[in-house]
């Protein structure tokens, strides 16, 4: 055997062994393969094949209406400031959209209508404001139904780009995220539930974090604090108590009082509709007399009870320029008898949004020193950092609520203005590898952008195949009769030769399945297509170069010679007809998607795998055959 002849003996054994060991994950159980296997990728089956899991989501809407509102509010404060005009701007909550401009002096109101018209033109109107209450005598306008609806169409647009970010930052292969009317449809691909369940909640999680100040202090909230300690029987009756809260400024030593409503987590009979409306219904809970029985979150208890109470008595409505917010906390209370359960509390916060993620420019997990906890580090762009500053600033002594998904993440007291631009957000939960995963799910939401608005799940559905189960066998089947018809026609025709043939094929198929697993693709069934088409395709570039060897043994050449000149002749048509399939899977895989995406990312994966194995491997097995034969060789069987 020559040097040549060797060296490529060597090179096409470490390929295919390459390969093989590539497969193994794929076609191995993985509980028996050993831990210090170093290749774990893998080829997942498509939907259509193995089925997994498909989510109906709706989208508030409503609510990204409502940041642009806030977002011209903040403009409109700005613009007063800078005309000298005395009063304030909110965001009222009226009427999706809506801004409340309450002046000091109600004879600029002309002017300051104008101002905002020329400033804003079609992205707002009037609109009449309330005839009782605190914005009697305001201007009151809203997003205009226009505008709102382009608002609209992009935040579903937006939310259906950021979901496949997400799905793709886990590694899933082949999700399927498509809009329908106001929804959202999300398939994924055979995954465990374990998997679909941490899947499910990186997927609704809006990541929509905002900055906003602590109240402290509100007439509102003392009056709500008396009435719970009066007492009141209601709230015993649902374990809310009314705490007081107090804190001081480290440099100052000024003192700053609040109050909060706190409440556990309980059981509740509900009906089933009730359970629904509460938010706590699943399939799978026993019902009994028409009732069943769930866990309600402390939030929802407060939440609950202060519906009822504002019903009740109109002035413990919240104002409309203040919030509700929640946070749960996790106790560090240490001995036998002390009560480690979580709780929610709430905090009293300006509606206003002081600022939003969308400063954010930076967000990796840390841990803090003294704690060791993990927590989220983020660093604010140009504009985020002076505005965080100025906050901070005007707000020494008070407290900031760090805000994620509507759940306040913490409130820590500002002791100085913040001018470096960056701030933590701590992870709730007492467990550290939860607190990782958390932190570690949150950076990725983080840097893949949060959703527009909130998603509301509506639908969950596992799916079979979406084929059906006889016709992913009988694909199967025919896959595999089209294998052996071809075995046995290349063998039956070209002998020894087709034997050739056949190997070529074989190993052209499985470097295709490694460029899978290499890159975690999805098998579906126009990718089993694709694979069918290439083995006719290695198949044909084999026919054409046998039938070039063939007239040059009948021209009288030897086997070497008809060999040599047989390949090179084929070679430009093989190369011809390859390019010109590769030209068509190229506009497939630019303008198609889905299965037809699918079919020609196989089709020109198993185009360059053709060309490999029938000019190179081909060639070898042929030239290893000559060179043993040296010149023994006569004819050849083809």
């Amino acid at each position: 055997m020559d040097r040549s002849l060797r060296l490529r003996s060597f090179g096409f054994a470490a390929i295919v062994l390459y390969c093989l060991l590539y497969l193994v994950p794929t076609f191995v159980d993985s509980e028996r393969i050993p831990s210090w296997f170093f290749f774990d990728h893998k080829i997942t089956l498509g939907l259509d094949l193995q089925g997994g899991a498909q989510f109906t989501y709706s989208i508030a809407l409503d609510k990204a209406v409502d940041d642009k509102a806030a977002e011209i509010r903040r403009d409109v404060e700005a613009e007063l400031a800078e005309k000298k005009i005395e009063g304030a701007a909110s965001t009222p909550d009226i009427a999706p959209g809506a801004i409340a401009i309450t002046l000091k002096d109600p004879a600029k109101k002309d002017e300051v209508q104008k101002l905002v018209a020329s400033r804003y033109g079609d992205i707002i109107t009037t609109m009449s404001c309330p005839a009782q209450g605190p914005l009697k005598d305001s201007l009151c306008l809203r997003i205009s139904s226009s505008f709102a609806d382009g608002i609209k169409k992009s935040a579903l647009k937006q939310a259906v780009g950021t979901i496949k970010k997400r799905i793709d930052a886990r590694g899933v292969s082949e999700p399927t995220v498509i809009e329908k009317d106001d929804q959202i449809i999300v398939e994924l691909p055979g995954l465990d539930k374990d998997n679909i369940a941490r899947i499910k909640e990186l997927i609704a999680r809006t990541a929509k974090l905002e900055f906003k100040i602590v109240a402290d202090g509100s007439p509102w909230m003392s009056g709500l604090y008396q009435h719970v300690v009066k007492p009141d029987p209601a709230a015993e009756a649902l374990g809310i108590t009314a705490l007081p809260d107090a804190w001081a400024h480290e440099k100052s030593g000024k003192e700053f009082f609040d109050s909060y409503l706190k409440a556990y987590d309980r059981d509740e009979s509900f009906t089933v509709d009730e359970a629904k409306k509460s938010g706590c219904w699943r399939r799978d809970l026993p019902e009994k007399d028409g009732k069943v029985r769930c866990k309600v979150t402390g939030r929802r208890v407060i939440e609950r009870y202060l519906e009822e109470l504002a019903a009740a008595n109109p002035q413990f409505h919240v104002p409309p320029d203040g919030q509700i917010g929640f946070e749960l906390v996790f106790p560090d209370s240490v001995g036998e008898k002390a009560d480690k359960r979580p709780y929610w509390r709430t905090y009293y916060l300006d509606r206003a949004v002081r600022l939003t993620g969308s400063a954010i420019s930076k967000a990796d997990v840390s841990y803090d020193p003294n704690t060791l906890r993990p927590e989220v580090a983020v660093e604010f762009n140009r504009l985020g950092a002076r505005a965080f500053g100025d906050l901070t600033g005007a707000n020494v002594g008070r407290k900031m609520a760090i805000i994620l998904d509507d759940v306040v993440a913490s409130a820590p007291t500002i002791q100085s203005a913040i001018r470096q631009g960056r701030s933590s957000i701590t992870m709730g939960g007492s467990d550290p590898r939860t607190q990782e995963r958390d932190a570690l799910d949150l950076v990725n939401v983080l840097r893949t952008g949060s959703l527009p608005a909130p998603l509301e799940e509506q639908q969950v559905a596992e799916l079979g195949p979406t084929l059906g189960r006889d016709a992913v066998d009988k694909a199967q089947l025919s896959f595999g009769l089209g294998i052996i018809l071809v075995v046995i026609m290349m063998i039956g025709v070209y002998r020894w030769s087709g034997t050739i043939a056949i190997v070529t094929v074989v190993i052209n198929i499985m470097m295709m399945l490694a460029v899978m697993a290499m890159f975690r693709a999805t098998l579906t069934l126009p990718g089993i297509a694709a694979v069918v088409l290439t083995v006719g395709m290695a198949v044909d570039g084999n026919v054409l170069i046998y039938e070039r060897i063939r007239e040059e043994l009948n021209l009288g050449k030897s086997v070497k010679g008809a060999v040599e000149v047989g390949f090179q002749r084929a070679f430009s048509s093989i190369l011809d007809g390859q390019l010109t399939t590769a030209v068509a899977g190229w506009v497939l895989l630019q303008y198609g998607s889905g299965p037809i995406y699918g079919f020609a990312v196989m089709l020109l994966v198993g185009i360059a795998t053709t060309l490999f194995t029938n000019v190179l491997i081909t060639r070898f097995f042929f030239d290893l055959y000559v060179s043993k034969k040296k010149g023994e060789l006569a004819t050849i069987s083809i």
